[in-house]
Protein backbone atom coordinates (compact mmCIF):
# COMPACT_ATOMS: atom_id res chain seq x y z
CA UNK A 1 0.00 0.00 0.00
CA UNK A 2 2.86 2.59 0.58
CA UNK A 3 3.23 2.69 -3.17
CA UNK A 4 0.01 3.97 -3.68
CA UNK A 5 0.50 6.25 -1.02
CA UNK A 6 3.79 7.82 -2.56
CA UNK A 7 1.80 7.09 -6.20
CA UNK A 8 -0.91 9.96 -5.23
CA UNK A 9 0.90 12.57 -3.20
CA UNK A 10 3.86 12.48 -4.61
CA UNK A 11 5.14 11.29 -8.65
CA UNK A 12 4.11 14.60 -10.12
CA UNK A 13 5.63 17.37 -8.49
CA UNK A 14 8.11 17.48 -11.27
CA UNK A 15 4.81 19.46 -12.47
CA UNK A 16 5.20 22.00 -9.78
CA UNK A 17 8.45 23.28 -10.82
CA UNK A 18 11.10 23.40 -7.91
CA UNK A 19 14.55 25.33 -7.30
CA UNK A 20 17.13 25.11 -9.84
CA UNK A 21 20.35 25.93 -10.23
CA UNK A 22 21.12 28.75 -12.29
CA UNK A 23 24.55 27.51 -14.02
CA UNK A 24 22.66 24.75 -15.14
CA UNK A 25 19.76 26.62 -17.13
CA UNK A 26 22.27 27.21 -20.05
CA UNK A 27 21.01 25.38 -23.12
CA UNK A 28 23.60 22.63 -24.65
CA UNK A 29 21.95 23.10 -28.03
CA UNK A 30 24.21 24.95 -30.64
CA UNK A 31 22.61 23.95 -34.16
CA UNK A 32 19.42 24.34 -35.18
CA UNK A 33 17.70 20.52 -34.95
CA UNK A 34 17.56 18.72 -37.89
CA UNK A 35 13.61 18.11 -39.30
CA UNK A 36 13.04 14.17 -39.58
CA UNK A 37 11.18 13.47 -42.67
CA UNK A 38 7.87 12.04 -42.01
CA UNK A 39 7.99 10.39 -45.01
CA UNK A 40 7.23 6.57 -44.10
CA UNK A 41 6.28 7.02 -40.79
CA UNK A 42 3.16 5.56 -39.04
CA UNK A 43 0.57 7.54 -38.25
CA UNK A 44 0.09 8.47 -34.86
CA UNK A 45 -2.32 9.66 -32.29
CA UNK A 46 0.19 11.89 -30.95
CA UNK A 47 0.39 13.94 -34.01
CA UNK A 48 -2.09 16.41 -32.92
CA UNK A 49 0.75 17.89 -30.95
CA UNK A 50 2.17 18.41 -34.47
CA UNK A 51 -0.50 20.99 -34.71
CA UNK A 52 -0.44 20.44 -38.26
CA UNK A 53 3.17 20.34 -39.32
CA UNK A 54 3.03 24.37 -38.05
CA UNK A 55 6.00 26.20 -37.01
CA UNK A 56 6.34 27.95 -33.68
CA UNK A 57 5.92 31.45 -33.75
CA UNK A 58 8.41 31.79 -29.80
CA UNK A 59 10.74 29.93 -29.44
CA UNK A 60 10.13 27.09 -27.72
CA UNK A 61 14.05 26.55 -26.35
CA UNK A 62 14.06 29.46 -24.67
CA UNK A 63 10.36 29.47 -23.17
CA UNK A 64 11.25 26.08 -21.60
CA UNK A 65 13.74 26.90 -20.00
CA UNK A 66 12.08 29.99 -18.80
CA UNK A 67 9.13 27.53 -17.50
CA UNK A 68 11.65 25.34 -16.31
CA UNK A 69 13.29 27.98 -13.54
CA UNK A 70 9.63 29.13 -12.00
CA UNK A 71 10.03 28.22 -8.26
CA UNK A 72 5.80 28.51 -7.42
CA UNK A 73 3.07 26.56 -8.06
CA UNK A 74 1.54 30.39 -8.51
CA UNK A 75 4.30 31.23 -11.06
CA UNK A 76 3.34 28.25 -12.88
CA UNK A 77 0.31 28.07 -14.00
CA UNK A 78 0.27 31.15 -16.38
CA UNK A 79 1.99 28.52 -18.24
CA UNK A 80 -0.53 25.68 -18.59
CA UNK A 81 -3.39 25.22 -21.61
CA UNK A 82 -6.66 24.89 -20.74
CA UNK A 83 -6.37 21.43 -22.50
CA UNK A 84 -3.35 20.60 -20.45
CA UNK A 85 -2.60 16.57 -19.21
CA UNK A 86 0.73 15.07 -17.24
CA UNK A 87 1.51 11.75 -17.90
CA UNK A 88 4.02 9.80 -16.15
CA UNK A 89 5.04 6.33 -16.81
CA UNK A 90 2.35 5.58 -14.05
CA UNK A 91 0.48 7.93 -13.07
CA UNK A 92 -1.94 9.83 -15.70
CA UNK A 93 -3.29 11.09 -17.83
CA UNK A 94 -3.91 13.94 -15.33
CA UNK A 95 -4.74 17.88 -15.37
CA UNK A 96 -3.42 20.39 -13.14
CA UNK A 97 -5.90 21.21 -11.34
CA UNK A 98 -6.71 17.79 -10.07
CA UNK A 99 -2.57 17.47 -9.85
CA UNK A 100 -2.61 20.74 -7.46
CA UNK A 101 -5.78 18.98 -5.08
CA UNK A 102 -4.21 16.13 -4.88
CA UNK A 103 -0.62 17.69 -3.92
CA UNK A 104 -2.43 19.88 -0.96
CA UNK A 105 -0.29 19.62 1.89
CA UNK A 106 1.94 17.30 0.86
CA UNK A 107 4.60 19.75 1.35
CA UNK A 108 7.97 18.07 0.10
CA UNK A 109 9.73 21.27 -0.93
CA UNK A 110 9.49 22.19 2.70
CA UNK A 111 11.07 19.03 3.81
CA UNK A 112 14.26 19.69 1.36
CA UNK A 113 14.46 23.12 1.25
CA UNK A 114 17.60 23.04 -0.13
CA UNK A 115 16.29 20.88 -2.61
CA UNK A 116 17.58 21.38 -6.32
CA UNK A 117 16.58 19.60 -9.33
CA UNK A 118 19.76 20.17 -11.54
CA UNK A 119 18.50 21.16 -14.91
CA UNK A 120 20.31 20.90 -17.94
CA UNK A 121 20.59 19.87 -21.37
CA UNK A 122 17.91 21.34 -22.98
CA UNK A 123 16.78 19.95 -26.70
CA UNK A 124 14.37 20.70 -29.12
CA UNK A 125 12.31 17.26 -30.49
CA UNK A 126 13.93 16.87 -33.85
CA UNK A 127 10.84 15.80 -35.27
CA UNK A 128 8.23 18.22 -33.46
CA UNK A 129 9.26 21.88 -33.14
CA UNK A 130 6.42 22.99 -30.34
CA UNK A 131 8.43 20.12 -28.56
CA UNK A 132 11.65 20.42 -25.54
CA UNK A 133 13.30 18.01 -23.41
CA UNK A 134 15.64 18.36 -20.74
CA UNK A 135 17.63 16.53 -18.01
CA UNK A 136 16.97 16.40 -13.87
CA UNK A 137 18.95 15.09 -10.87
CA UNK A 138 17.63 15.67 -7.76
CA UNK A 139 19.44 16.64 -4.95
CA UNK A 140 18.51 17.63 -1.30
CA UNK A 141 18.96 17.62 2.23
CA UNK A 142 15.79 16.01 4.14
CA UNK A 143 15.54 18.29 6.97
CA UNK A 144 11.71 18.34 7.30
CA UNK A 145 8.76 16.46 8.12
CA UNK A 146 6.82 14.99 5.56
CA UNK A 147 3.40 14.11 5.92
CA UNK A 148 1.52 11.73 3.84
CA UNK A 149 -2.34 12.16 4.61
CA UNK A 150 -3.78 11.35 8.09
CA UNK A 151 -1.45 8.44 9.26
CA UNK A 152 2.11 8.76 7.89
CA UNK A 153 4.88 11.44 8.97
CA UNK A 154 8.06 10.90 7.66
CA UNK A 155 10.61 12.61 10.54
CA UNK A 156 13.47 14.55 9.34
CA UNK A 157 16.23 12.03 8.47
CA UNK A 158 18.91 14.75 7.62
CA UNK A 159 19.98 12.37 5.05
CA UNK A 160 21.58 14.43 1.83
CA UNK A 161 19.76 12.75 -1.23
CA UNK A 162 20.86 12.14 -4.65
CA UNK A 163 18.23 11.00 -7.50
CA UNK A 164 19.09 9.36 -10.66
CA UNK A 165 18.82 11.00 -13.70
CA UNK A 166 15.16 11.54 -15.50
CA UNK A 167 14.40 13.15 -18.77
CA UNK A 168 11.26 16.19 -18.66
CA UNK A 169 9.29 16.58 -21.87
CA UNK A 170 7.57 20.00 -22.43
CA UNK A 171 4.85 19.99 -25.38
CA UNK A 172 3.77 23.47 -26.50
CA UNK A 173 0.45 24.97 -28.62
CA UNK A 174 0.90 27.48 -30.88
CA UNK A 175 -0.16 29.65 -28.21
CA UNK A 176 2.62 29.57 -26.44
CA UNK A 177 0.69 27.54 -23.93
CA UNK A 178 2.06 24.01 -22.62
CA UNK A 179 -0.17 21.50 -23.62
CA UNK A 180 1.69 18.27 -22.36
CA UNK A 181 4.15 17.22 -20.14
CA UNK A 182 5.54 13.85 -19.16
CA UNK A 183 8.33 12.53 -17.62
CA UNK A 184 10.23 9.31 -17.85
CA UNK A 185 11.41 6.92 -15.55
CA UNK A 186 15.15 6.66 -14.43
CA UNK A 187 17.83 6.95 -17.21
CA UNK A 188 20.25 4.61 -14.61
CA UNK A 189 18.76 3.20 -11.73
CA UNK A 190 22.04 2.72 -10.72
CA UNK A 191 22.81 6.74 -9.88
CA UNK A 192 22.48 8.40 -6.71
CA UNK A 193 21.63 6.61 -3.43
CA UNK A 194 17.84 5.87 -3.68
CA UNK A 195 17.58 2.25 -4.98
CA UNK A 196 17.22 3.62 -8.33
CA UNK A 197 13.83 5.35 -7.73
CA UNK A 198 13.67 8.89 -9.70
CA UNK A 199 12.13 12.19 -8.67
CA UNK A 200 9.12 12.32 -5.55
CA UNK A 201 9.91 8.35 -5.43
CA UNK A 202 13.77 9.37 -4.53
CA UNK A 203 13.07 11.65 -2.08
CA UNK A 204 10.94 9.83 -0.30
CA UNK A 205 13.22 6.56 -0.42
CA UNK A 206 15.84 9.24 1.09
CA UNK A 207 13.28 9.81 3.65
CA UNK A 208 12.61 6.49 5.07
CA UNK A 209 9.67 5.12 2.70
CA UNK A 210 10.23 1.85 0.85
CA UNK A 211 8.20 2.96 -2.32
CA UNK A 212 8.70 -1.21 -3.34
CA UNK A 213 7.79 -2.02 -7.53
CA UNK A 214 6.39 0.67 -9.41
CA UNK A 215 6.69 -0.54 -13.13
CA UNK A 216 4.31 -0.61 -16.08
CA UNK A 217 1.81 -3.81 -16.21
CA UNK A 218 2.86 -4.55 -12.50
CA UNK A 219 -0.60 -6.05 -11.62
CA UNK A 220 0.05 -5.80 -8.40
CA UNK A 221 0.35 -1.37 -8.93
CA UNK A 222 -2.52 -1.54 -10.72
CA UNK A 223 -5.03 -3.14 -8.63
CA UNK A 224 -3.67 -0.77 -5.76
CA UNK A 225 -4.25 2.38 -7.82
CA UNK A 226 -7.66 1.02 -8.98
CA UNK A 227 -8.74 1.14 -5.12
CA UNK A 228 -7.37 4.24 -4.14
CA UNK A 229 -8.72 5.84 -7.54
CA UNK A 230 -12.49 4.56 -6.57
CA UNK A 231 -12.09 5.36 -3.14
CA UNK A 232 -10.87 9.24 -3.58
CA UNK A 233 -9.45 9.23 -0.63
CA UNK A 234 -5.89 9.86 -1.35
CA UNK A 235 -6.15 12.02 -4.45
CA UNK A 236 -6.17 10.97 -8.19
CA UNK A 237 -4.04 8.89 -9.92
CA UNK A 238 -5.30 9.91 -13.31
CA UNK A 239 -8.34 12.42 -14.14
CA UNK A 240 -11.63 11.51 -14.59
CA UNK A 241 -12.91 10.59 -18.03
CA UNK A 242 -15.27 14.09 -18.13
CA UNK A 243 -11.90 15.94 -17.34
CA UNK A 244 -9.28 14.55 -19.96
CA UNK A 245 -9.11 16.52 -22.79
CA UNK A 246 -10.81 15.07 -26.46
CA UNK A 247 -7.07 14.97 -28.18
CA UNK A 248 -5.80 12.70 -25.52
CA UNK A 249 -6.93 9.12 -26.79
CA UNK A 250 -5.43 6.63 -25.04
CA UNK A 251 -7.37 4.43 -22.54
CA UNK A 252 -4.60 3.52 -20.66
CA UNK A 253 -4.44 4.66 -16.92
CA UNK A 254 -2.13 4.77 -14.37
CA UNK A 255 0.28 1.76 -14.85
CA UNK A 256 -1.77 -0.07 -17.42
CA UNK A 257 0.22 -1.12 -19.86
CA UNK A 258 -0.21 0.95 -23.49
CA UNK A 259 -3.00 0.01 -25.28
CA UNK A 260 -2.33 2.08 -28.52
Amino acid sequence: MLVVLSLAFGLRTPLIPLRTTSVAMIGTLTDAPVAVSRKNWISHWMDYLKFGDAEPTFDVLERTMEYAAVKTSEEAVPYYAADYIFRGSIIGPITNQDVIDTQAGFDITGAYPDLDRGVFGFTIDPNNPFRCFFFERWTGTHTGTISIGPLIKLPATRKRVETPLHITSITWNPDGKIVYQSISPPVDRFEGNTKGAGAVFGLLNGAGLDNGPASVGLPTLMLQQKLVQASGLLGKQWSSEDRIPRWWKSASRGADPNDM
